[in-house]
């Protein structure tokens, strides 16, 4: 092949590629300016109720997380709610169809539509699951979203669907379906449903939802943890544990988004569906308070253990600090066997300029190595929960229980002075009261010693994408060097030179 035929294959691949970046680039832009302004509906378009909104003479649904999505099909003079409860705040119908958001249910007949609880409708014949809350549409893959953003940019195709609510249609019975429970539970004597799918293998007479322990001592129902007298499940999944009335959930302040069932005859650990390694059994879990830690942490003979969300799996570190038993919770996080106390805090990692975003989250295990004499005094409560003050000896400390997500990074703190005892136990004392304590000094930092530090990393995120299109646009300049040094002279690489 003859060098001025490699010099054209190049130059063309240049072109191509930046012609493919800025049309890409452009429609990116033309595609968040399509359509109107959310602002704009919001402003000047007529309530309907519920998600649903009418502007120009046409209807739009709101989908949170994206936006109002257009109705094509709808009927602007005959659309409405199905009802005016605000758990169905999602499901409309006019006189052609019914909606679940901006979604057509086919074959639905709106006329006799209606409402049975737990986010579950039917016209009669048919039922459908129609979820109240919009979620992350995971059939779409990044991939996709980026092809149907740069066509809807040029108007050849709709607005993709990033955020969904959830629709789906149930299989049809004998006997109509009925809500039950107080969660998305739904039978008809023979099938069940939660959230739309199929729980394998149940005995609907028997349906339950496990009770739910809080940190203050509250006992509510799961909303994602059931059991019917034989089995047991985590929304739609069969666990492999029979049903006994000794299972309880757990709730772990600030750790909303992983759930945790507690199996005490087995000592076994479930989180969501994945089960703590039996080998190691049992557990127990060290606190239900979250305000100074980032993983829920439960202890046995063999560790700690944890659930890493990163990885979705239970990950176990060797070393036990509080194996040799005898540690009861004097405060939230705050333990003592009357000798020491160990404690936990949270820390986090950012990026910089360079590579920014979230880099690691931790929570340490902390051993007090303050001057104490063994008995510790409560004084008395911060403003009812922001924390607690306590005396050992002649020195006061301040537990706290507002944590990292109120700027208060340490778990305790000595107190320098009576004024700021006083001032702690002071009934309004307020949360920017307590920071200025810290920033001032009348809160110092204690001698303490790690034991041990739980860490869950996080991906670069905006980092990549920055370095990314940096690589691509040195590569670019590389490219143009290489072609001048070749003797090559393209108007487009001219072009781009003068911009520099």
């Amino acid at each position: 092949m003859s060098v001025s035929i490699i010099k054209r294959v190049g130059v063309t691949a240049i072109i191509v590629f930046l012609l493919f970046l800025l049309t890409f680039t452009v429609a990116m832009f033309l595609s968040d300016s399509k359509g109107p302004d959310s602002n704009v509906i919001d402003d000047h378009g007529q309530k309907i109720g519920g998600v649903f909104i009418r502007y120009q003479n046409q209807i739009y649904a709101a989908v949170p997380s994206n936006g109002y999505y257009l109705i094509k099909e709808a009927d602007a003079n005959s659309f409405k709610l199905v009802d005016d409860s605000y758990q169905n705040r999602q499901f409309g119908i006019d006189k052609n169809h019914a909606y679940c958001g901006n979604l057509v249910i086919k074959d639905f007949n709106p006329a006799t539509a209606k409402a049975i609880g737990n986010d579950y409708f039917t016209d009669g014949k048919q039922t459908c699951y129609c979820a109240s809350m919009s979620v992350r549409n995971e059939a779409l893959s990044i991939a996709s979203e980026l092809g149907q953003r740069s066509l809807h940019g040029f108007g050849i195709y709709d607005k993709p669907q990033t955020y969904i609510y959830p629709l789906t249609k149930l299989e049809a019975g004998y006997a109509p379906y009925r809500a039950i429970l107080k969660t998305e539970v739904v039978t008809n004597g023979t099938l069940s449903y939660y959230q739309g799918k199929i729980l394998p293998q149940t005995h609907a007479a028997g349906l339950r939802q496990i009770s739910e322990l809080y940190n203050d001592g509250g006992i509510r129902e799961s909303q994602h943890y059931l059991a019917d007298g034989q089995s047991v499940y985590y929304k739609n999944t069969r666990l492999p544990l029979h049903d006994h009335p000794d299972l309880h959930a757990i709730v772990i302040d600030g750790q909303s988004q992983t759930d945790y069932l507690i199996d005490p005859k087995q000592g076994m650990v479930y989180v969501n569906d994945i089960p703590f390694d039996k080998q190691y059994s049992p557990y127990h879990v060290l606190s239900l308070n979250g305000e100074h830690v980032y993983h829920s942490l439960f202890l046995s003979k063999d560790g700690v253990f944890y659930f890493d969300k990163q990885e979705k799996k239970v990950l176990r570190i060797k070393d036990n600090p509080f194996g040799s038993g005898g540690f009861k919770e004097i405060a939230p996080l705050i333990f003592s066997d009357g000798h020491q106390i160990l404690y936990t805090e949270a820390s986090q990692i950012w990026g910089g300029y360079r590579n920014p975003g979230l880099k690691s989250e931790s929570t340490h295990i902390f051993r007090l190595d303050e001057p104490t004499t063994g008995t510790w005094q409560k004084i008395g409560m911060v403003n009812g929960s922001f924390g607690s003050v306590w005396k050992n000896g002649n020195t006061y400390y301040y537990f706290d229980q507002l944590g990292y997500s109120q700027l208060i990074n340490q778990t305790i703190y000595r107190i320098t002075d009576q004024a700021t005892v006083d001032a702690l136990l002071f009934p309004e004392i307020r949360t920017d009261d307590i920071r200025k304590l810290v920033d001032k000094g009348h809160l110092a930092k204690v001698k303490r010693t790690e034991l041990l530090e739980v860490k869950t990393k996080f991906s670069n995120g905006p980092g990549e994408v920055i370095w990314i299109v940096s690589a691509v646009f040195i590569g670019i300049q590389l490219i143009i060097w290489v072609l001048r040094k070749l003797g090559i002279k393209s108007p487009l690489a001219s072009k781009i030179s003068t911009l520099k």
